[in-house]
């Protein structure tokens, strides 16, 4: 008997990618394309990219042959009328017989480090947030409320400290080093005056700051103090954000590229879960479309010692 087939797809705001699965746990296809926030962003768009995600992940398996999709997108917090019309929509336009189930991309990246259906997960990439995880639904949060208002420890955070510390020291009111030095040499190094430096990063859209923390991740591995301040205030900002919203003896799933990459912020937080939850397992996600999918397997791998294999399975790959 053939084996059945499911699809996870992560619709990202920057690009979308989708992963075709079979229930014993092996990867057919995957398929990429553009950026995708349908709940937020332009939903024609974002309709689109995901379908042509789907496609390219298909190949030339016909969709009807799919039996079951889960779709992970930010904005999807609960089973709103919007969501449910997404859902409808994402059926027609994947041409599947299957319902497509929506959910938080919060839930897949969830997903993506744990089986459990409770715990917590943090999330620090370009945005930073903590939310409860609630039989696989986000409950409690903490943050993700964007540059503006939150976000702290995030990229685009610690692009923003680096910049403030640039300018600090050129107005000679604080220290340089190796992180000074390389945000000045990115942004003006022809002119050394902070009018200089806020124009330039005035002319860019406040997320682009988030660029600068990998400059803030390699100068603190170096042993600069300025950038090992700012990663010690980050994994500050990410512990108290959990705090708020985590369950002590339940999973915690540390999620985005600060914290599934090796990132010193990811080490020193994971350090510290490891201390202040010691009942809590830590674990990293891995790529959110296969969160989406096994979620999507679940449909059908109903018994969960097979489900728990299925995930192992996935994760190890």
């Amino acid at each position: 008997m053939q084996a059945r087939l499911a699809v996870g797809l992560d619709a990202g705001g920057t690009s979308s990618r989708a992963v075709l699965i079979d229930e014993t746990g092996a990867v057919l296809g995957t398929g990429a394309s553009g950026p995708a926030n349908p709940v937020g962003g332009d939903r024609e768009i974002a309709l689109s990219n995901m379908a042509l995600a789907f496609q390219r992940a298909l190949g030339g398996i016909d969709p009807a042959e799919v039996g079951s999709v889960c779709v992970g997108t930010a904005g999807a917090l609960s089973l709103t009328e919007e969501v449910r019309e997404l859902s409808a929509d994402l059926k027609r336009r994947f041409a599947t017989d299957c319902e497509v189930q929506v959910v938080s991309d919060a839930v897949i990246a969830f997903a993506a480090g744990s089986s459990a259906s409770d715990g917590t997960v943090v999330v620090s990439g370009t945005g930073a947030v903590a939310f409860a995880i609630r039989d696989r639904t986000p409950d409690l949060r903490s943050d993700g409320y964007g540059w503006l208002f939150g976000d702290a420890g995030s990229g685009f955070w610690l692009g923003r400290e680096a910049v403030r510390a640039a300018l600090r020291h050129i107005d000679g009111n604080g220290p340089g080093g190796r992180l000074v030095e390389a945000i000045i040499a990115a942004i003006a190094p022809e002119h050394r005056r902070s009018g200089a430096l806020v124009a330039k990063c005035m002319a860019d859209p406040p997320v682009r700051l988030s660029r600068f923390s990998a400059l803030v991740c390699e100068a603190a591995d170096g042993g600069d103090p300025v950038a090992e301040s700012i990663v010690a205030r980050a994994v500050g900002h990410l512990a108290e954000s959990v705090s708020y919203v985590v369950d002590r003896e339940l999973p915690i799933v540390m999620a985005g590229s600060l914290l599934t990459r090796p990132t010193p912020i990811a080490a020193l937080l994971q350090e510290r879960f490891r201390l202040v939850y010691p009942k809590a397992g830590i674990s990293k996600a891995t790529d959110p479309a296969i969160g989406a999918a096994w979620m999507a397997a679940s449909a059908f791998v109903t018994d969960p010692d097979a489900r728990v294999r299925l995930h192992r399975q996935l994760a190890w790959r």
